[in-house]
């Protein structure tokens, strides 16, 4: 499951310029509509991978998808469990 997220990455870097440019020739209203219409096919045709809204924040530790904080690229989970070990530098679990 790592690598999924990995190739997505991947394939949105590869694939972000040419997408950019199919869409700004898609949406120009100055251009001719046959070749706005071909910048769209085109634009259909790239992988539904390279999108940007297919990649999604993973877990580095776990692979969980869901609350990973961006900062620490890790679950709420495993941040927990790693500052009550104090093996994260500068971060502790708060206690009063």
């Amino acid at each position: 499951m790592r690598n999924l997220d990995y190739k997505r990455r991947r394939f949105f870097s590869l694939y972000e310029s040419k997408r950019k440019v199919l869409q700004s020739v898609a949406t120009n209203q100055n251009l001719d509509i046959s070749l706005r219409w071909w910048a769209q096919l085109e634009k259909s045709k790239l992988p539904r991978q390279s999108s940007l809204s297919r990649v999604h924040n993973h877990c580095m530790e776990t692979n969980r998808s869901r609350s990973v904080i961006g900062f620490y690229k890790m679950s709420r989970l495993q941040l927990r469990r790693l500052a009550s070990k104090g093996s994260i530098p500068g971060v502790r679990k708060a206690c009063w």
